[in-house]
């Protein structure tokens, strides 16, 4: 399962790192360091960063309500043991996806056959559908909670502003109570935010873990200082925004020995709309007659945002 959304993409964070390692204490969040004023332009910004970043998700959350249409789109996921490219559809009772490539390789007959009875059986079965459609809303639930939790988990510092976005740097609150084990991850991270200023949407984020973080004196798991994460979405198509990458970079280790090293990194690009009465079996058909061009030689340079950011 690939997150879709920033949203998701946020619940996928936070449930690699919770599933990583047993949970523990929240570590103490670094020291806030004063941040330079800086001149940002257009409408004056909240004097307050995080009543800002308050606007910011409620205005994230109303445009995830409001714009229900269906994409077609190129997947490529990476990480330390393989990658696949998929040309995945969107359709009122879930995705389907034909897999390209894998390590980079058009698929050997038996593997386009085993790919073929894959989407055959998700197409046939009803309740397999059932089943996928409430993952879906669980996880859609559990990502407004979490980014609702934003403003009060973090504080915000403005720190400046790029290519019409403004930026924004982030620590851990200090009396932040993490009402689960999922929003626990917030308490070890720092980074910064981007938000696009013309349209209030946010655009990226990238944070890291600022110290080590230990379960069980060490002994039961730890992830290590410097473990990185990467978010980013773009609008893609007019009021029409889109994750386009995600990148996943923790180690450790997790009971006594067992090595964690989760290296991942996921890219979604080449959007096209469908329609949003689509069904399941119309898109089988659509992805047997009418493949997605891919080429083994593809680097996907193309789906990383072109941005400083």
């Amino acid at each position: 399962m690939h997150p879709r959304t920033l949203l998701q993409a946020i619940v996928f964070l936070c449930a690699t790192a919770v599933a990583a390692v047993p949970q523990s204490p929240a570590p103490a969040p670094p020291e806030t360091q004063p941040v330079a004023q800086v001149s940002l332009s257009q409408t004056p910004l909240p004097q307050d960063a995080n009543q800002y970043i308050r606007q910011a998700v409620q205005h994230e959350l109303a445009e995830e309500d409001r714009d229900q249409s269906h994409w077609r789109y190129h997947f490529h996921r990476d990480d330390e043991r393989n990658n696949y490219d998929r040309d995945v559809i969107e359709t009122k009772e879930g995705n389907l996806a034909r897999t390209v490539l894998f390590n980079g390789q058009p698929l050997t007959t038996e593997q386009v056959q085993q790919d073929e009875d894959r989407m055959r059986k998700l197409v046939s079965d009803p309740e397999e559908r059932a089943k996928r459609i409430k993952r879906e809303k669980e996880d859609a639930e559990k990502a407004r909670r979490l980014l609702k939790a934003i403003p009060d988990a973090f504080i915000f510092k403005y720190d400046g502003e790029e290519e019409g976005m403004v930026r924004l740097s982030f620590v851990p609150a200090p009396h932040y109570s993490a009402p689960n084990r999922e929003m626990q991850v917030f308490r070890a991270l720092s980074g910064k935010l981007w938000i696009d200023r013309s349209s209030s949407r946010l655009a990226a984020i990238d944070g890291a873990l600022f110290e080590d973080v230990t379960f069980g004196l060490g002994l039961l798991g730890r992830l290590n200082k410097g473990g990185t994460f990467k978010i980013t979405q773009r609008q893609v198509a007019p009021g029409h925004w889109e994750l386009v990458s995600l990148e996943l970079n923790l180690s450790g280790h997790a009971i006594i020995f067992k090595t964690v090293n989760i290296k991942q990194r996921q890219i979604f690009r080449d959007f096209q709309r469908v329609s949003d009465s689509l069904t399941m079996a119309e898109a089988f058909q659509i992805l047997q007659k009418n493949p997605g061009a891919v080429s083994a030689n593809n680097d996907h340079g193309d789906g990383r945002p072109q941005t400083k950011y």
